[in-house]
């Protein structure tokens, strides 16, 4: 595995853009209805430790971009076929389209959560995965 074809800037770059889409995507975007969705009350929401699920998202975003970037670069590029970034994004899209979407599907299904929550959590990842991506192809 060659380490020295990731971009490490790149890296964190994408795992900052993963964790705001997460502050877009569950604030204004769909933040009341995900609320619902996983039966959250306003007070249970003000007394969460904020700060430790913010730190562990932010690590758990790093480690997605490091994975992605050992996928991408980490075991050698074909130099007549470099990484673009639409092929950036479409692997990005793919890998939230083809492995996550049916994964937290099956976990909902079997929870007895609702379709909206599947699509709301399913939604954000293949965003945030496209967007990954994007990042890590467009700064290889």
């Amino acid at each position: 595995m060659d380490f020295s074809a990731i971009n490490w800037l790149a890296v964190v770059v994408a795992a900052v853009a993963f964790f705001a889409l997460g502050a877009i995507w569950y604030g204004p975007i769909f933040g009341k209805a995900w609320q619902k969705g996983v039966g959250l009350s306003e007070e249970e929401l003000k007394n969460a430790n904020m700060g430790k699920t913010f730190g562990i998202s932010f690590v758990l975003a790093l480690i997605i971009s490091v994975g992605m970037a050992i996928f991408f670069f980490g075991f050698g590029t074909d130099p007549n076929n470099p990484m673009t970034v639409s092929t950036g994004a479409m692997y990005g899209a793919m890998t939230g389209i083809f492995f996550l979407l049916p994964t937290i599907c099956m976990n909902y299904l079997f929870a007895q959560k609702s379709a909206a929550l599947m699509f709301i959590d399913s939604g954000y990842h293949i965003v945030a995965y496209t967007i990954v991506g994007v990042i890590l192809a467009a700064w290889q």
